[in-house]
């Protein structure tokens, strides 16, 4: 039967082989919605499964203009088991499970007070800073994360993505901008002692003349290089030209393979997310956001990349929201619905299952912004899409597949123009069910 749940302003319409699940003993669910609230915006960035529950990363944004970053540790049913933590003066970006704990990588944001010039950039200074937290929460050591040999060059450095190497190091991907006028934001990579976070070695890149606009993940392939995704950004007034570029970077050392898809051709193309394949054959999958220069007609696309950071060619396939209630792809541009890209993850099957948004129209959607799944088979063949949703803006922070097979989603619910936190756990087919 067809059964309709209302909570905190999120309303989702699934098909149930069983009872209502808000019927369900706690933990007899296979599938869950849940969301975590305040007087002041929250919003999700990425959930995590974890030995006993999950751990989600937020921020938080205060009335006084105050940002944080938020920890909440859960059971499998999403029921807080611990105080939140709450890491004052920043936002956060990626979190990465270790042994003994994890590790949050973001930006420390703070005012610049002692210019007083209000003409002048760096009336804000942002620097990437890194978490080491234990299993429990606790803080074990903080890491301020700049530019060491050009320090006084630099104005903002930015942490963006975090994964862990085969020697124990940690591996941080962020981006900076170096001091005057009219300069891009560039990459950089940094390994660091898991214990200590002292620096082990640090690169920057300055390969094109455009802003890398980094993925929210990066990656060590299985050849033992560094692989991440970036928009290579140009902006000229009210428009906006980006293509993809794929960085592929043998530890402390510059650029091996840099392929690209787009470059050729005006649009907006940037890249979200990239994860690898169950199967290391297949290698990489990317997700981002395709619009025209004016960010109009915009589709979710995908495409994929070998473990060599060679983009795969033809693999490139475009979502739009409305047009694939029969499940096709669509071709670039081909846009009922504005649409976006924003998470992936590979399924043990060899697919992957795609997050982003749709903006409802007449024919699809419940209200405003919803979460728009689908499902792809290794080739990019959709086998199923779904959208999820509200009469508020819902969207996608992470998307993980769970010990049990099914999808945990992570993301954001704006109502009434407040935002919070929800996490959403279906089974392996994106439904909700006990």
């Amino acid at each position: 039967m067809s059964l309709r749940i209302s909570l905190a302003g999120l309303i989702v319409v699934s098909c149930w082989a069983c009872n209502n699940i808000e019927d369900a003993k706690p933990e007899n669910r296979n599938s869950f919605l849940h969301f975590y609230e305040a007087p002041h915006d929250l919003y999700g960035v990425t959930a995590e499964q974890v030995d006993d529950g999950y751990i989600i990363l937020g921020n938080e944004l205060l009335a006084n203009g105050v940002q944080n970053s938020l920890i909440i540790h859960t059971d499998f049913t999403g029921k807080k088991i611990a105080d939140d933590v709450v890491l004052t003066g920043g936002t956060a970006k990626g979190l990465k499970v270790a042994s003994d704990g994890y590790y949050v990588i973001g930006d420390s944001i703070k005012s610049n007070l002692e210019s007083g010039d209000v003409s002048v950039y760096d009336l804000v200074v942002y620097s990437a800073r890194l978490f080491k937290l234990s299993k429990t929460g606790s803080i074990v050591n903080k890491l301020i994360i700049a530019d060491r040999k050009n320090a006084t060059n630099i104005t903002d450095i930015h942490g963006g993505a975090i994964t862990i190497n085969d020697q124990g190091q940690i591996i941080v991907l962020g981006s900076f901008k170096a001091a005057g006028v009219a300069t891009t934001e560039r990459p950089y990579l940094t390994a660091l002692d898991a214990n200590t976070l002292d620096t082990v070695w640090y690169q920057t890149y300055d390969v094109l003349d455009r802003d890398y606009v980094n993925a929210k993940s990066v990656h060590i392939a299985p050849t033992g290089k560094i692989i991440w995704a970036s928009a290579l950004l140009k902006e000229n007034q009210n428009f906006s030209r980006s293509y993809l570029g794929v960085p592929y970077i043998q530890p402390n050392s510059t650029f091996e393979n840099f392929s690209q898809f787009g470059e050729q051709t005006d649009q907006q193309l940037y890249t979200n997310d990239i994860q690898p394949s169950e199967f290391a054959a297949i290698g990489f999958g990317v997700i981002g956001t395709y619009a025209t220069p004016t960010g109009t007609n915009s589709n979710m696309f995908f495409l994929r990349v070998n473990q060599f950071g060679n983009i795969v060619e033809g693999s490139e396939r475009y979502f739009d929201g409305e047009l694939s209630l029969n499940n096709q792809s669509v071709s670039a541009g081909q846009s009922a619905s504005e649409d976006t890209g924003d998470a992936l993850i590979s399924t043990s099957d060899g697919g992957y299952i795609l997050a982003g948004s749709m903006v409802t129209t007449l024919n699809r959607g419940r209200g405003g912004k919803d979460i728009f799944l689908v499902k792809i088979d290794s080739q990019g063949n959709i086998l199923w899409n779904k959208v999820y949703g509200g009469s508020g803006n819902e969207t996608v922070g992470s998307i993980r597949e769970t010990a049990d097979g099914g999808l945990l989603i992570c993301g954001s619910n704006d109502v009434s123009g407040l935002s919070s936190i929800f996490i959403m756990k279906t089974d392996m087919n994106g439904e909700l069910i006990d």
